[in-house]
C-alpha cells in the first residue's frame, strides 16, 4: 500500500511510539486522524506534520463514548479511513495485590476493549469500500507472559489472538491485519513497566542472555509504516525475539488458519 493520500487513524498519538508513528506516516504523505486524551499534545503533533492534513481528536478510549467519538470524528472529517493503528496502551507499576481495581479495569478497557470496539466501527466502513488495513500493537508480554504485569500481559495476549482470529474473517472484505509484537521499548510506558521489580528482573536476565535488547521507538515507528506498505501479517521486534515468538505462537497460528474454512 502506498501511504500517499491515505487516511490513517492512530490512537495514543500524543506522545511516545504513537507520536513517532504519526510523524513517520505523515512523512510518507498520509492524512491523519490522531486520537489521545491530551489535546495540547495532539495539536503539537499535528503542527509537526501539517495542520492541513491532520485532525486532532481528544477522546478518552477508556469509555465507549470516547471510542465512538474517535471513529465518528475521523469518518466525518475525512469521509473514510484506510488504515487503523491501534496503538493506545497503558499500565500501572503496582504489583497485582496492591493495584487499584478501577485502575486494572481501565487498563483492560484501554488496551483491549477500545481496540475491539474501534476496530468494529472502522472495519464496517472499510468493508463498504472493500479495502483497509488494521495494525494492532501487541507485545512479547502477550507471548511469553510478563510476571508482575499480569493484567498488561493478558491484554496483549488478547490483542494477538483477536488479530489472528479476525484476519481470516475480514479477508473476504479486502481488509488486512498486522500484529506488531515488540519487546522492551525506550518510552515512558516502557519505563513504567520496568519499574515493577518482577519485570525489571526478567528484562535484565533476558538482556544478559541476549534474548532481548531495548528498542528505540523510532525503529518501531518505521516498522509500522513498512508493515502497512508491505502488507505484513506479523512483525516481531527485535528480530532475535522470533526465537521466543515462534514456539509459542507459530504452530497454533498455522493450525487455526488451516482448520478454519474459507
Amino acid at each position: 500500500m502506498k501511504l500517499q493520500g491515505k487516511v490513517i487513524l492512530v490512537t495514543g498519538a500524543s506522545r511516545g511510539i504513537g507520536r513517532l508513528i504519526a510523524q513517520e506516516l505523515g512523512k510518507a504523505g498520509a492524512k491523519l486522524a490522531l486520537v489521545a486524551r491530551d489535546r495540547e499534545g495532539l495539536q503539537q503533533v499535528c503542527q509537526s506534520i501539517g495542520v492541513d492534513r491532520t485532525l486532532p481528536v481528544a477522546a478518552d478510549l477508556a469509555t465507549l463514548e470516547g471510542v465512538r467519538a474517535a471513529a465518528d470524528a475521523a469518518l466525518a472529517h475525512f469521509g473514510r479511513v484506510d488504515v487503523l493503528v491501534n496503538n493506545a496502551g497503558m499500565t500501572n507499576s503496582y504489583e497485582f495485590l496492591h493495584a487499584d481495581p478501577e485502575a486494572l479495569a481501565k487498563t483492560v478497557d484501554v488496551n483491549f476493549r477500545a481496540v475491539v470496539v474501534l476496530t468494529r466501527l472502522i472495519a464496517e466502513k472499510m468493508a463498504e469500500q472493500h479495502s483497509g488495513h488494521i495494525v494492532n500493537m501487541a507485545s512479547l508480554a502477550g507471548v511469553a507472559s510478563l510476571p508482575g504485569e499480569a493484567t498488561y500481559s493478558g491484554t496483549k495476549a488478547a490483542i494477538r489472538l483477536f488479530t489472528v482470529a479476525l484476519r481470516k474473517e475480514l479477508a473476504p472484505h479486502g481488509i488486512r491485519l498486522t500484529e506488531m509484537v515488540t519487546g522492551p521499548v525506550e518510552t515512558d510506558l516502557g519505563a513504567q513497566l520496568e519499574a515493577n521489580r518482577y519485570v525489571h528482573g526478567m528484562f535484565e536476565a533476558s538482556r544478559k542472555l541476549g534474548l532481548l535488547v531495548n528498542l528505540k521507538p523510532e525503529r518501531v515507528a518505521r516498522a509500522v509504516a513498512r508493515a502497512i506498505e508491505r502488507e505484513q501479517e506479523v512483525v516481531v521486534l527485535p528480530t532475535r525475539a522470533w526465537f521466543l515468538y515462534l514456539p509459542f505462537q507459530g504452530l497454533t497460528r498455522t493450525v487455526s488458519q488451516i482448520l478454519t474454512p474459507s
